[in-house]
This record gives structure tokens, C-alpha cells and sequence, in this order.
């Protein structure tokens, strides 16, 4: 055992913030299990686009390392693999498979839980992870989020555009949608001084069809920020983003008043990765639009 608390365990990561932050609750947890172990979270920047760190405020806190793996194009590398011989692509299936049986290294998102002492390295996307509120409390801890001493009136909306216009229309949540559950919180009694809209891009008040003497205002700050802000709102409206999930987790993990609107589309990863009973007003107050 004294051996294997000697091997350093690598977690790798790949996408923004949404997706580190799923790590960074794997690592925590893994790191509950093997104290005596070190481990590294292993932050990559390759993809579909380039994504940097957002958590780098906790590099004096977690061992943390970034590895710039980007390319816009492929590699000759890449090139050269495409026409490996069937032999060598064979038995790098077979060596992949055995430390994946032995546990040596995990790639299936359905075994991250079964680390062992002897694990190197897991490379998943942590999905599958169940979240647990008192790991969440922790993580909002170290990373500042803090509703402890909630003052805020405003009703909080992260919106974001980003690529969804050209990439995924069909992802985009109208406004017209997020103006109807405005309407109707209003219709119902909810009193706040103004409306803040956390998103990627500016846009005119106007978009927003908002009852008369209601303020609204367009903010544009990082991401980290952005959760920070929203987690502390009288209630929260999110839309189809990973930020916006994570808003809803830290709200739901503190214990945060208020309710939760997320679209239809995310609601079912809320369910899986926090294991709520939706019917329980008692464990959450979260409702769905369209």
C-alpha cells in the first residue's frame, strides 16, 4: 500500500468551466478516499475550441496543471496515425482494455468511482458522478461563493449565446420564453429592484418584454463571476448552459431561497447529476419552462 500511495494519480479534463468544475468535485472526492495519495488535475485546452482555465484561483489550494494541447488543425501526427498498420491499432485496443479491466487507468464514465490505490490516470467527463451537497458546499467555499449574507434583490437570468445561433439554433432559448416567466413571477407577487442579465453578448433592453418600472441591465463578466453573482439572486432563470446548471447546483447545495427556472432542456441533467426527487418541494424549489 506504501507503494502505491507513491504513484501520482492524473485527472484529466477537457471543456470550460462547467466541465472543470465537474472534475474538480471528482478530484475532492477522490482525494477523500486516498489522502495519502497525490493528485493532479489535469486541465487541457484541446477540443472543438480552445478552452483555458477558469479555475486557476485555486492553484495554491488543489495541484493543478494545464496542458496547451489545442490545434486548429490536424497534426501530422494525426496524419501518420490514420495510417497506422492493423497490428499496432489492434494491440493498442488490447493495452487499452487491460488497464482498463485492471483498473490502471479508467475511461468509462460508469467506473469513475471505482479508482483504485494503483489508478494513474482517469479520463472521463464525470457525468455519471452523483453530487453530493456536502461536497458542493465545500467547493463553493474555495471558490468564494458565498450567499451567507444574501442582500440581493434582483431577479438573476444567465443567458448565453455564444456559438448556438450558427452551431446549435435550436438550443437557444427565446426571450420571448424567459420575458413569459418574468411575467409571471411578477404576477405573483415577486418584489425585486431590478433585472440582471448575466450573458456573453450585449443586448438592447428592449429584447426583454418587461413590466412597466422594472430595470434591467446586461452584464458581461467572467464566468467564475457570473455563478458567484447569480447564486446570491432573489431568484434565478437559467437557460441551456452549463453555467446555468451550475447555478442551479450551488443554489440547490446552499440552501439558497428562491426559485429556479431552468428549460426543459437541462432539467434532466440537474435530476441526474444531484439525484433530486423533483417532486419534493421540501428538497428544492425548481420549475421548468419551455
Amino acid at each position: 500500500m506504501l507503494f502505491f500511495n507513491k504513484l501520482t494519480l492524473k485527472i484529466h479534463c477537457w471543456g470550460g468551466l462547467g466541465s472543470q468544475l465537474l472534475a474538480l468535485n471528482y478530484y475532492l472526492r477522490v482525494q477523500e478516499k486516498f489522502p495519502a495519495r497525490r493528485i493532479i488535475l489535469v486541465l487541457h485546452t484541446s477540443g472543438i475550441t480552445s478552452r483555458s482555465s477558469e479555475i486557476d484561483l485555486l492553484s495554491n489550494k488543489i495541484n493543478l496543471l494545464k496542458v496547451d494541447d489545442y490545434q486548429s488543425s490536424p497534426s501530422k501526427i494525426q496524419i501518420i496515425n490514420s495510417s497506422t498498420p492493423f497490428i499496432f491499432s489492434f494491440a493498442k485496443i488490447c493495452i487499452k482494455f487491460l488497464a482498463n479491466f485492471f483498473k490502471f487507468i479508467i475511461t468509462d464514465d460508469n467506473k469513475v468511482l471505482q479508482v483504485r490505490s494503483w489508478t494513474i490516470s482517469v479520463r472521463c467527463t464525470y457525468t455519471l458522478n452523483v453530487l453530493r451537497k456536502d461536497d458542493i458546499v465545500h467547493m463553493a467555499n474555495i471558490l468564494g461563493i458565498n450567499t451567507k449574507s444574501l442582500k440581493e434583490t434582483f431577479l438573476g437570468i444567465h443567458y448565453r449565446m455564444g456559438d448556438l445561433p450558427t452551431l446549435k439554433p435550436d438550443s437557444l432559448v427565446p426571450l420571448k420564453s424567459i420575458s413569459a416567466v418574468i411575467s409571471e413571477l411578477i404576477n405573483a407577487g415577486l418584489v425585486v429592484d431590478k433585472v440582471n442579465v448575466f450573458s456573453d453578448t450585449i443586448l438592447s433592453d428592449s429584447n426583454l418584454n418587461l413590466p412597466d418600472k422594472i430595470n434591467c441591465e446586461w452584464k458581461s463578466i467572467d464566468t467564475l463571476q457570473t455563478i458567484r453573482d447569480l447564486s446570491q439572486a432573489k431568484c434565478f432563470i437559467g437557460t441551456s448552459s452549463k453555467v446555468s446548471l451550475w447555478v442551479a447546483i450551488f443554489r440547490w447545495a446552499l440552501d439558497v431561497p428562491g426559485d429556479i427556472y431552468l428549460p426543459n432542456s437541462i432539467i434532466g441533467q440537474f435530476v441526474e447529476l444531484t439525484n433530486v426527487d423533483r417532486n419534493d418541494s421540501a428538497a428544492v424549489m425548481i420549475k421548468t419552462y419551455s
